[in-house]
């Protein structure tokens, strides 16, 4: 559904706003503005709790560009995590690894390492990641923006070649009500059910005429309900089975 059959949706037969319940200059107790930024609010509540909005292929938020020498990169404020990335001359992922790895860094083929000479790989072909530089918060805030530091440092031949990243992220385009043709990023599937937060703040306000605090909980208590159901079933979508392997990685047969 677009911004506009969600908005008269959200006024209409939600909060049943109609313009014989206020008499004087307005028509109506929420204005447009306002109920489209409980939208807008409600539509970036969701995503950052239930988990549910997935790119890979929006460059604008899954797209990073390689600079010589650089190690560290901003990434779009929209990202909550990533899940993937892979170097677009490469076939594979990209090893994940957390923040001390790239400081404690050995070859794998040495038994014994130096302290002196840790993190000393020079400048190469990316083979690996870390996205805990910064983290956002548990309220998906953009204060903490995500960064994403590779290794080894890119060379001047790697300079302008890209990293594909596959995230789990916010919508990127706001829903004001100058565009109420604009469709939101979640799912059409979860349209209704993000309007119960919408209608949460709309209706979580002590006023004789709009509030009511008890329908506000209700509402409250739906949406979290939805997020619920909407997270295990991304949960589902990204199962895979664990497998077992034996005579291998410190596994033995003894004859």
């Amino acid at each position: 559904m677009t911004l506009g059959d969600l908005l008269t949706l959200l006024r209409e037969s939600i909060l049943n706003d109609r313009t014989s319940r206020v008499s004087g200059s307005s028509d109506y107790l929420w204005t447009d503005k306002t109920l489209c930024i409980y939208i807008d609010e409600a539509q970036r509540k969701f995503a950052v709790e239930s988990l549910s909005l997935r790119d890979g292929t929006t460059n604008e938020a899954t797209l990073v560009t390689l600079v010589e020498g650089q190690t560290i990169y901003d990434l779009h404020p929209a990202i909550i995590s990533v899940m993937t990335a892979q170097l677009s001359t490469s076939q594979t992922m990209l090893q994940r690894v957390g923040h001390g790895l790239f400081d404690v860094y050995r070859n794998p083929t040495d038994r014994w390492v130096d302290p002196a000479g840790f993190a000393s790989i020079p400048p190469g072909t990316t083979l690996a990641f870390s996205t805990d530089e910064a983290m956002n918060d548990v309220n998906g805030s953009t204060f903490n923006q995500i960064t994403m530091r590779i290794y080894p440092a890119p060379t001047a031949a790697m300079a302008g070649q890209t990293i594909r990243l596959r995230v789990v992220r916010k919508a990127i385009q706001k829903l004001t009500e100058t565009a109420l043709g604009a469709m939101p990023e979640i799912g059409e599937d979860h349209h209704i059910e993000m309007l119960d937060w919408a209608a949460y703040l709309a209706l979580r306000i002590v006023d004789d005429d709009a509030g009511a605090p008890k329908r506000a909980d209700e509402f409250a208590a739906r949406f979290d309900v939805s997020v619920t159901k909407a997270k295990k079933l991304a949960m589902m979508k990204m199962f895979a089975p664990m497998g077992w392997g034996f005579g291998r990685g410190g596994f033995t047969w003894e004859s």
